[in-house]
């Protein structure tokens, strides 16, 4: 036999194995280039993730912060809200005088969106820190909503304080006149108007609906025109004034004239000539309660209308975290390593 015949399947064999070597480096130099290919995108994206998530963390420490304040300022509101109402001449019975409930409206909705303020915040905070979307959503949203709210009593607060003075003038001296101390038994709304009265007279320091000492309309129209005075049982025991219309400190039978014991006021009078009394308060009310619902309904737009600037600030952080916190994107980057190595 040729050794030649012998020799060539030897040959062939080598051939093929040279041949398969070289199309196995090609192709792990390919799959090593195309590797390193995706490598550098991913090396992108994860500096980006590594940007966005350092700003969420910022965020969110700043939004802790936001809520012990915002926490603060919503028990500040709901602490005003109720002194407003449980204080002497509180909304309800300026409410009650003035024949208005805007100011006690505004009032209530104070203690409504300071309470609410106050509970969120301590869900803000939990939902920070669990980094939660849903939390965070439904605290940006509730937000908004008492956001809303405060704002409506900021603009009833305005208008109230623009229509304080319509008809106010006539209702002091009706509500006096036919309401004041008659039949508050049976009758609430004059146990109320009567209340009413008691405390704004304490609170003002004043008697009666307008006027100064010699006016028929301040500390004179008790005894020239009310129910109280003219249906009085006794003349001789009877009071010609209220004692929530007496200085406190002095003898209330100087200031009420009881027996008719003082040369003055208020036995006598109106008069220019008749003595003053130091004991009692002698200006009628009107012009000191103008001032002083012009000055509280001035105190609740500016508190219902200060906060929600603080709430804007609230709502888009916690929006911008609801969007942006997804806890799935760092389970996603360990399998991304973990399919790498394996290849």
């Amino acid at each position: 036999m040729d050794p030649t015949e012998l020799t060539e399947p030897l040959k062939k064999s080598l051939s093929n194995s040279a041949d398969n070597s070289i199309n196995h480096h090609k192709k792990q130099r390919l799959y090593m280039d195309s590797s390193t290919h995706r490598a550098i995108p991913r090396k992108r994206n994860r500096r980006n993730n590594s940007n966005s998530d350092r700003c969420v963390n910022q965020l969110v420490g700043l939004l802790h912060c936001y809520n012990v304040f915002l926490l603060i300022l919503g028990a500040g509101v709901l602490g005003l809200g109720i002194w407003m109402l449980v204080k002497d001449y509180s909304t309800r019975e300026i409410a009650a005088i003035v024949d208005s409930r805007l100011f006690e409206y505004v009032t209530y909705a104070l203690v409504a969106g300071g309470g609410t303020v106050a509970i969120l915040a301590f869900c803000g905070c939990c939902g920070t820190m669990r980094q939660d979307k849903y939390v965070l959503g439904f605290y940006g949203t509730v937000l908004f909503m008492v956001l809303g709210v405060l704002v409506g009593g900021s603009v009833i607060g305005i208008i109230f304080r623009t229509k304080i003075t319509e008809g106010m003038k006539r209702r002091f001296e009706d509500t006096l006149e036919y309401n004041y101390n008659v039949d508050i038994i049976k009758n609430s709304e004059n146990r109320l108007l009567t209340d009413a009265w008691d405390a704004m007279q304490r609170t003002l320091e004043c008697c009666g609906p307008h006027g100064n000492i010699t006016s028929r309309y301040s500390w004179a129209f008790y005894k020239g025109r009310t129910a109280w005075y003219l249906k009085r049982p006794s003349q001789k025991m009877f009071p010609f004034v209220p004692e929530s219309c007496c200085h406190p400190g002095w003898p209330s039978h100087d200031c009420q004239g009881i027996n008719s014991e003082y040369d003055g006021v208020p036995v006598k009078g109106p008069d220019p000539s008749v003595h003053g009394n130091p004991a009692l308060y002698t200006n009628g009310c009107y012009d000191k309660a103008i001032q002083y619902l012009e000055k509280h309904s001035l105190y609740i737009a500016i508190v219902a209308g200060a906060v929600p600037v603080f709430l804007i600030a609230g709502i888009v952080i916690s929006f911008y975290l609801c969007a942006n916190v997804n806890p799935e994107d760092e389970d996603d980057d360990d399998d991304d390593d973990g399919q790498e190595a394996e290849v």
